[in-house]
């Protein structure tokens, strides 16, 4: 039985979902199983109670149908998942050495009082295997918890090196374990929400008016830098904040007066891959014999 509409529990093909068994009384008083087997993929966040008649020679003499016992009740957890980077709070992750992905767990239809654990697990969306760490390591989390509600939510993270990541994007993978066994998950690796995606940049500076890489030192210089980025988040904003650096010393070049020669962009990504054109503005009468480095950041 359906326990929310109080009406017979269907299958896939719309058929009621019995069971019988026939027995001989050996003793006054016993007890036998019956099975129910079926396709519960249905069933996620619903609950289900056993409604039994008993029978002798085909004439109803006892029955057990009240659909508010927990004891004849069974019920179907549901598991939604939202997973964000912990630094920028959005689908966009930041490529570091490390980098924490929180991935909130909203369950429904638990059974209070009862121990539960989620188990997570990586993923790489492009080619839908395992994600590994630098020592060939899956990147996991688990979390045990109490269910005091029926409904609730639990949050998971994933510590990890994401240097190697620039341009992939990963899925979170979600299961969640009752008494050791898998009672639901989440594991859709198209599902947007389990996302979270590692962007790439790639730069090209010009001397505006060369147009090569080659400069003659003069009171008013333009450097275009060409960011070609990939792997954004399509409708997210995103800055590109860049500076010159000084080749020889590695250090930040400073101008005339002592300050740093930036410049930034901010744009709304209208496709995961593009570009995206940055101009320095400055003197570089004193840079003659000098090479200067764009070093650029995108921040989200």
């Amino acid at each position: 039985m359906n326990q929310e509409t109080g009406k017979k529990l269907l299958d896939k093909n719309g058929k009621e979902i019995t069971s019988e068994k026939e027995f001989t009384a050996e003793s006054k008083n016993g007890s036998i199983d019956i099975e129910f087997t079926f396709d519960s993929s249905l069933l996620a966040g619903k609950t289900t109670v056993v409604f039994e008649d008993l029978y002798n020679e085909n004439v109803r003499v006892a029955f057990h149908t009240d659909i508010k016992d927990e004891g004849q009740t069974v019920h179907y957890p549901e598991i939604h998942t939202t997973a964000t980077d912990k630094a920028s709070q959005t689908h966009t992750g930041t490529v570091d050495e490390q980098t924490t992905i929180t991935d909130k767990v909203d369950y429904k239809n638990l059974v209070i009082g009862n121990t539960y654990e989620v188990r997570g697990v990586l993923m790489d969306k492009s080619t839908g295997k395992v994600l590994l760490d630098k020592e060939k390591k899956e990147i996991t989390a688990t979390k045990k918890f109490t269910a005091e509600k029926p409904d609730g939510t639990v949050e998971l993270e994933f510590t990890f090196d994401s240097s190697l990541l620039a341009g992939k994007t990963t899925v979170v993978f979600e299961d969640l374990y009752n008494e050791n066994v898998r009672v639901a998950f989440h594991t859709d690796i198209k599902d947007e929400g389990q996302t979270v995606h590692y962007p790439e940049i790639h730069t090209t500076a010009t001397e505006a008016a060369t147009k090569t890489d080659t400069a003659a030192p003069d009171s008013k210089t333009i450097i275009t830098d060409k960011v070609d980025y990939k792997n954004l988040v399509i409708g997210n904003t995103y800055e590109v904040r860049g500076v010159l650096m000084d080749k020889s010393t590695g250090k930040v070049l400073l101008d005339k007066e002592k300050k740093e020669i930036t410049a930034t962009k901010k744009f709304t990504a209208e496709k995961p891959d593009g570009t995206v054109e940055l101009e320095f503005t400055f003197d570089s009468t004193l840079l003659k014999g000098k090479s200067v480095v764009v070093f650029e950041d995108l921040y989200n």
